[in-house]
């Protein structure tokens, strides 16, 4: 409801400003509605941030001049405000393919109308405040359930130490209801002696948890803990108080860290719900091991500790990355995802760190910032992290010790606020024993590992992933095909050595490739229906032994291309040098060109 604006001057029409528009000027230039002054002439004395991104106009185009120049469709409802005096509420103006609602407010000085006060927002997003409005009602409604099902007392009062909620086991604990209470101080109640003292003054105080014995106006003794909750400035935006009769103290020693561990188990659960419901589109989980890996990845988002991800070639390391900055408070900021392996290495130190002027033959004059840098706030995953050269791997190890780095060429360090994520498809443990990767990085790096199984250990995952590609490709083709129980059935019994990368490639070609609606087994190919040992077709009239290894090493190579994508992940999976597997490509003359492709 709007309420009348009294000055503390008369708003005077001419410019430049008077003092007392500049201040209040300045103290509504932050706010998020579009917030404009203007004087009985219609002359624009305030008009902050908001208000000039919706006119898309700048200060010096607004202040001083006429709304009648600005926004005459505006003007002409104002001008009637000027003479009836009588507010207007949620009047629509349309501003070029923009619509808002505003409210206007005479602004009275000494008894007569100075001004209008115009606060106005885009109707798009006052839509999207009504949605949000609607979910955040249904999570109070299931919060509510939540609070009253506990059999300890919980009071919740504000950072001004206020009461906002007491449920119903509370009130008969302390024999106050909560309409009596509500909005009230918790001095007052401790004046009044309901309560001796008050825990959630000491959490105010002390800003960390508290626990204390406190005695009832009736003499009974409860022991209360309270908690505070902050916001994202880190400011105490509630206190929340556990209560229990301390009669059950003998039960205390077991139930209280019970009780801590349900109430992290609600703000966890409650956590995962939110996110889950944000991020649930990005990812396709049913199988145990992959929710207890995205459990994980969640909780570690909330903390800046390092991360290492492991596992196969395909199996969503990127993604899990993706969905970890996204998470994290740094979401804002940018996710650099840089591919070490991807990266020369006589460059890769100037790519990382950066260089400056003449540091090099070829070096751009100016220099150039390195990719640490240009993550500035936000989080910068070294994908394929066991492919860093030793000089590198040290400079990194030093980063990650003190958030500092030097550019190639310079001795000046750079402060710099970036979280490393790595990711890898080798054992770096081997390699740290083989003397190929710095033991103290790779503890620097696995403070929290996530290892994330390949497909063939989760198959209960690849129904829901064939109906996700499926979705995604016949979406992308404008086609509506359909699998039959039985390709799903074959496919939960293939190895998929390329992990989801390949699922996500076969989908997409039996949507492209099946000449029906519905893809039954026969379209499946044939290395994946017939498969025999290690997942490749023998031939089924051949006796020669040395022509079936043949043909069955031909297979496994064209396989791996195919799953992989470059000759040196496929060397690697197939366990042999890159040299080898480029002998073996051009003996069975496998034409690698047509058989790599990348999946998106």
């Amino acid at each position: 409801m709007e309420s009348t604006v009294t000055a503390t001057s008369p708003l005077k029409p001419a410019t430049p400003l008077s003092s007392e528009m500049v201040i209040f000027g300045e103290i509504v230039e932050p706010a998020r509605n579009g917030i404009v002054v203007v004087d009985p002439s219609g002359r624009i004395q305030v008009c902050n941030r908001a208000a000039r991104n919706i006119l898309g106009k700048t200060r010096r185009q607004i202040l001083g001049h006429l709304m009648q120049d600005i926004l005459p469709t505006a003007w002409k409802d104002m001008a009637d405000l000027i003479k009836t005096g009588k507010p207007q509420i949620a009047k629509k103006v349309r501003i070029d393919s923009t619509v808002i609602i505003a409210n206007r407010t005479p602004v009275y000085h000494e008894g007569r109308i100075a001004g209008i006060l115009s606060i106005f927002q885009d109707i798009a997003e006052y839509k999207n405040i009504i949605t949000e409005l609607e979910i955040y009602k249904q999570l109070n409604e299931e919060l509510n359930v939540i609070i009253n099902s506990s059999y300890d007392g919980l009071w919740i009062c504000d950072h001004q130490a206020k009461v906002v909620r007491v449920n119903h086991a509370s009130e008969k604990m302390s024999g106050v209801k909560e309409k009596e209470v509500l909005g009230r101080t918790i001095q007052s109640l401790v004046d009044e002696g309901i309560f001796d003292k008050s825990v959630t003054l000491e959490v105010l105080k002390n800003r960390t948890a508290v626990t204390l014995i406190q005695k009832l106006h009736d003499g009974r003794q409860v022991l209360v803990t309270g908690n505070p909750v902050l916001d994202d400035e880190g400011n105490i935006r509630l206190v929340v108080v556990n209560a229990r009769d301390i009669s059950e103290l003998n039960r205390l020693h077991s139930q209280l860290e019970e009780s801590r561990a349900l109430n992290y188990q609600y703000s966890s659960e409650l956590k995962y719900f939110q996110q889950q419901k944000k991020f649930g589109s990005r990812i396709v989980i049913r199988s145990a091991s992959m929710q207890r890996v995205f459990d994980t990845a969640m909780r570690v988002a909330r903390v800046e500790s390092s991360v290492l991800i492991t596992g196969e070639s395909g199996t969503g390391k990127g993604l899990l990355a993706e969905l970890i900055h996204k998470a994290s408070e740094r979401s804002s900021g940018s996710l650099i995802h840089i591919n070490c392996n991807a990266i020369p290495e006589s460059l890769i130190e100037a790519e990382l760190f950066g260089y400056e002027s003449g540091a090099f033959t070829g070096a751009r004059p100016g220099g150039k910032p390195g990719f640490f840098e240009m993550a500035e706030g936000g989080t910068l995953l070294l994908d394929e992290i066991g492919e860093l050269p030793p000089a590198v791997q040290v400079k990194l190890l030093q980063f990650l010790e003190d958030n500092e780095l030097v550019r190639v060429g310079s001795i000046t360090p750079r402060k710099i606020n970036v979280r490393v994520i790595a990711a890898t498809n080798r054992d770096l443990e081997s390699m740290v024993t083989a003397g190929t990767f710095r033991k103290d990085l790779f503890f620097r790096l696995n403070v929290i590992p996530l290892k994330i199984p390949p497909l063939r250990e989760r198959v209960e995952d690849i129904p829901p992933l064939i109906d996700f590609f499926l979705r995604q490709f016949n979406n992308k083709c404008g086609t509506e095909k359909s699998v039959s129980p039985e390709v799903v059935d074959c496919l939960r019994r293939y190895s998929f050595p390329g992990n989801i990368r390949e699922l996500a490639n076969l989908i997409e070609q039996l949507v492209v490739l099946t000449p029906t609606d519905h893809i039954d087994l026969e379209d499946l190919p044939i290395a994946v229906r017939e498969k025999d040992w290690n997942g490749c077709l023998l031939p089924a009239t051949e006796s020669d032994l040395t022509k079936v290894l043949r043909e069955v090493e031909k297979q496994m190579i064209v396989r791996a291309l195919k799953s992989c994508g470059s000759q040196r992940q496929a060397a690697r999976l197939l366990n042999i040098d890159h040299s080898t597997l480029s002998r073996k490509i051009k003996r069975h003359r496998i034409q690698h060109g047509a058989v790599l492709h990348r999946v998106e």
